[in-house]
């Protein structure tokens, strides 16, 4: 069960993004805006933990707690917790679990389906993603025949430095109280929320400036700074009648099963096809998506309402804030390359926080990413026709 984020979380996590990414704004603001945010969370969490456990508090069946997100821990798990509610806290200098984080990951990925798309591999100080391009082919011929069809492989490597994804989580001391278990959820709980956030977007927008390069950037574009540019639109998308629908659709499965395959960075690639049916996702922000779903949707003889997108499953349209509005993003799935680790080092944030009764901690978790290729994901605008308004004739992508 995830964190219930309360409308006082959702506006301080708003006002947190907006401060944070001001260039003008000043240490003292953004640490403002970063206690008013990391205390909504210590707050929601607290509060759904301990009603959860005044609830659950006698039940020893592990089934039902398991099923509410109270995790059976693992004995290091215990002994781990067990040393932070002795200690009144964490101590800097603890090795975490691995299992912990990686229950978080499994968590985030199940609470969203954009982050279930992707693979996340466990990674070290720096990961290589090694490709291998086939050369040659078999060769039908008679038993014997002299070899002439050779197979082959160049290969290539993509090095992945990794960058600190540090999280933050506000523990009071009550909540140690409660137990290992507790303080397990509690932890789980705020660090979901953190990383759910600064992964979505990530994957989404992500410029490559210290951070992971997302799937609006153009992975062959100038990088000024360290940053990507935007990719430029595919297309217009307008879902305006049913065989427009059918041939946008087309076009673009079409366009996605044709990639420029690279095994290096300096790689100047050859052209490749993929399968794609059932593989690609088309990710919308929310006010698109009722849109889009408005348009497939119809009422059958029995009464239900039902709803066809041709050559896409509804399940494979996603929702992410992280989009632009009116903007569509065609993903393969599979095509992202992402990297996590454990938390290498926890320690008490210092800077700000007068609070009473508790301790902000600061994790240093490790990760990158990026799309295998730069034909992972192509970017459309979507234009829906507003009923009963005179539209232009509908831009169908180029391919």
């Amino acid at each position: 069960m995830p964190l219930k984020i309360t409308d006082k979380t959702a506006d301080a996590r708003l006002a947190f993004n907006n401060v944070s990414t001001k260039e003008d704004a000043t240490p003292e603001q953004v640490n403002a805006a970063m206690e008013a945010y990391m205390t909504a969370i210590a707050e929601d969490a607290g509060k759904q933990v301990r009603d959860e456990y005044e609830e659950l508090k006698n039940v020893n069946d592990n089934n039902i707690l398991q099923a509410r997100g109270i995790h059976v821990l693992t004995a290091e798990e215990n002994q781990f917790y067990n040393e932070v509610t002795k200690a009144g806290g964490f101590q800097e200098d603890e090795v975490w679990p691995e299992t912990i984080l990686e229950r978080v990951f499994d968590d985030i990925q199940e609470d969203r389906p954009l982050l279930k798309m992707i693979t996340f591999s466990p990674s070290t100080a720096k990961t290589k993603v090694i490709r291998a391009r086939r050369k040659g082919v078999a060769v039908w011929g008679s038993l014997h025949k002299d070899l002439e069809g050779q197979l082959d492989a160049e290969f290539g490597a993509t090095e992945f430095t990794q960058l600190a994804l540090t999280a933050y989580f506000l523990i009071s001391n009550d909540t140690l109280d409660l137990g290992p278990r507790w303080v397990d959820r509690f932890v789980r709980l705020c660090l979901q929320e953190a990383i759910a956030e600064a992964w979505e977007a990530a994957i989404v927008s992500g410029d490559g400036n210290e951070s992971p390069i997302g799937l609006l950037k153009d992975l062959d574009g100038s990088v000024v700074g360290g940053v990507y540019p935007d990719k430029t639109s595919a297309g217009t998308l307008t879902f305006a009648d049913a065989p427009t629908m059918v041939k946008e659709l087309a076009l673009v499965l079409k366009t996605a099963s044709e990639f420029t395959q690279k095994i290096g960075k300096d790689d100047v690639g050859k052209k490749k096809y993929r399968k794609v049916a059932g593989k690609v996702h088309l990710i919308v922000n929310p006010v698109n998506y009722y849109d889009i779903l408005a348009r497939v949707t119809t009422q059958n003889a029995n009464g239900a309402f039902v709803s066809n997108l041709p050559f896409i499953s509804q399940d494979n349209i996603v929702e992410s804030l992280e989009v632009p509005a009116n903007k569509l993003i065609a993903f393969v799935d599979g095509q992202y390359d992402a990297t996590q680790s454990r938390a290498e080092k926890v320690y008490v944030y210092k800077e700000t926080f007068a609070v009473k009764r508790a301790t902000l901690y600061a994790v240093d978790l490790l990760g990158n990413g990026q799309p295998a290729n730069n034909d992972a994901a192509k970017v459309y605008d979507i234009a829906i026709p507003v009923e009963g308004v005179t539209t232009e004739t509908p831009v169908v992508p180029a391919g």
